[in-house]
């Protein structure tokens, strides 16, 4: 079953691309006994749908690729801090 930590990167992954059943059960046994990775699930959804709304309200406000690559690139080297 994954820690906390890992249902945090479980949870993004999970709202760009499906994950494996085994996974998904996973994570749900996790989430089940886990009030902390819920609330967070919570917020991740919630930040998705406000997201979303901003974007059908101002289709002008997306950011251009460039940036959401050098986003993705700092994140990136934030992540592989953290698990030094």
């Amino acid at each position: 079953m994954p820690h906390c930590k890992n249902m945090t990167e479980l949870l993004s992954a999970s709202l760009e691309s499906p994950l494996p059943r085994l996974t998904r059960l996973q994570m749900q046994l996790h989430l089940f006994i886990c009030q902390g990775c819920r609330r967070y699930r919570q917020h991740l959804s919630f930040m998705q749908q406000a997201l979303l709304q901003i974007d059908q309200q101002n289709p002008a406000a997306k950011l251009p690729d460039n940036v959401k690559q050098r986003i993705k690139e700092q994140l990136a080297k934030v992540k592989q801090v953290d698990d030094q």
